[in-house]
């Protein structure tokens, strides 16, 4: 079979940048829908059938803890792959396959609102799946895009990733209330099917396969940057790890996702028990504050990060999260007011994304170039134990006589890193020497 034949179609990834740029759109778009589901659909649905916070904390749970296991994802794909279709299209599109199922299991298993071990099963497994999906995206991206287009893709998904979630959340919501828990899990996989089926029709470079039985080969190019021993690759990505500089990064990204885990378990019993919303209402609300910072992280929020640098914005963002937590907990008194509920659940949105634009370009700037994927994904796992945390401390703190302790502990752990951002000063080009790792293992250049 002719390398020309095998390569009829859309045109390889590396020889379209506008195919690039559309493919991390897609696929990150789609990790957005199952993160729209249990992260706003299904803990409204639970609030709404008399769940309470630990049980909704449980599910919340579950559906992080994948996230925080993604520094081993990094390691297991850069080793193994299926070089006939790429160094990443495999993984890619085995991981989008299993979301697919995962979410099919739920629509025909149809879990109660309190079935918390089912729930926590399959949030645990969809979101196993959106793992392995995100981090093969991002290594996708780091192996063919140029340091431009990088740039771009970091507003991009964000924003991609946000409208997903809007988009999941209020459609699941408004579907799990009106026609049951199964449909909101069957209008998943669909969507989710639809960008599978765009994943199969591409490819990386020229010649390789769509599908293992499909006719084409390996590129020379992944044959000579594919890695086949375990060594290397962990002492490289190690040492860049534990530099000082690395290290006292490390917190400001756990900081990330506190607020997000906590207020996600605890807003939708907030405003359906004090303001009196439906869960329809929630989902509304939450799912167009998602919707609206997406907008904002693909061209405001994206140019001003860029404009004036991820650690000078950090310093702004970081106290004003303090005092936006601590006015929530010190306004008590008027969360019966659903104006104000939203305008806070809004607020937080928008500095929150914030928050996650700055870190990125830190990150990939103190990423060592012959191990950034795997570093890159190592703190992007970092940053979501956060989210855990939050829902933890939320459950802990939310259930008694003084549900604002949450708000006012958050705070102060903000104004703390508020303080210790002015400690944090990254150096220019990459930290940690890796002299046992080969240049393969870098970014490499995108074919023109």
């Amino acid at each position: 079979m002719s390398r020309a034949t095998a390569t009829a179609g859309l045109p390889p990834l590396v020889e379209s940048s506008r195919l690039r740029l559309l493919t991390v759109l897609l696929f990150y778009i789609a990790q957005g829908i199952p993160l729209g589901l249990f992260y706003v659909a299904i803990p409204a649905y639970m609030a709404s059938s008399g769940a309470t916070p630990l049980q909704i904390a449980s599910v919340v749970g579950m559906t992080s803890l994948p996230w925080t296991l993604k520094l081993v994802n990094g390691f297991i794909i850069d080793r193994y792959t299926y070089l006939a279709m790429g160094r990443r299209r495999a993984w890619i599109i085995g991981a989008q396959a299993t979301i697919v199922l995962g979410c099919l299991c739920g629509a025909v298993l149809q879990p109660g609102g309190q079935d918390v071990l089912l729930l926590s099963v399959l949030a645990f497994g969809v979101n196993m799946a959106t793992t392995f999906q995100d981090v093969s995206i991002d290594s996708l991206a780091v192996d063919i895009m140029t340091e431009d287009e990088q740039g771009k893709a970091g507003g991009v998904m964000f924003g991609a990733q946000a409208l997903g979630m809007s988009a999941s959340g209020a459609t699941c919501g408004f579907l799990i209330q009106t026609m049951g828990v199964g449909a909101g899990f069957a209008a998943c996989a669909f969507g989710l099917a639809l960008v599978l089926g765009y994943g199969i029709m591409l490819r990386e470079r020229a010649g390789e396969k769509r599908l293992p039985w499909s006719p084409g080969m390996a590129h020379p190019h992944n044959v000579a940057v594919q890695v086949d021993a375990w060594l290397p690759l962990l002492k490289g990505s190690f040492r860049a790890i534990l530099a000082p500089i690395s290290l006292l990064f490390v917190p400001f990204l756990l900081l990330r996702a506190i607020p997000i885990g906590g207020t996600e378990v605890y807003y939708p019993v907030l405003t359906q028990t004090f303001a009196g919303w439906s869960m329809t209402q929630f989902t509304s609300v939450q799912s167009s504050a998602i919707l609206g910072s997406a907008i904002y992280a693909l061209t405001l929020g994206g140019w001003i990060v860029g404009r004036f640098g991820g650690k000078r914005v950090l310093t702004i963002v970081l106290p004003m999260i303090a005092a936006f937590m601590l006015a929530v907990g010190l306004s008590k008194s008027l969360w019966s007011n659903g104006g104000l509920m939203a305008a806070v659940i809004w607020s937080q949105e928008f500095i929150g994304i914030t928050y996650a634009i700055c870190v990125i370009p830190l990150a990939m700037r103190l990423c060592s170039p012959g191990v950034a994927a795997t570093q890159f994904t190592i703190y992007m796992a970092v940053a979501n134990f956060g989210r855990p945390l939050g829902a933890s401390l939320s459950g802990a703190t939310t259930g008694g006589a003084t549900p604002e302790m949450f708000f006012f502990i958050v705070a102060a752990i903000f104004a703390v890193g508020a303080a210790g951002i002015w400690l944090f000063r990254p150096k220019s080009g990459a930290v940690g020497a890796t002299p046992d790792v080969t240049p393969a293992l870098g970014t490499a250049p995108a074919e023109h």
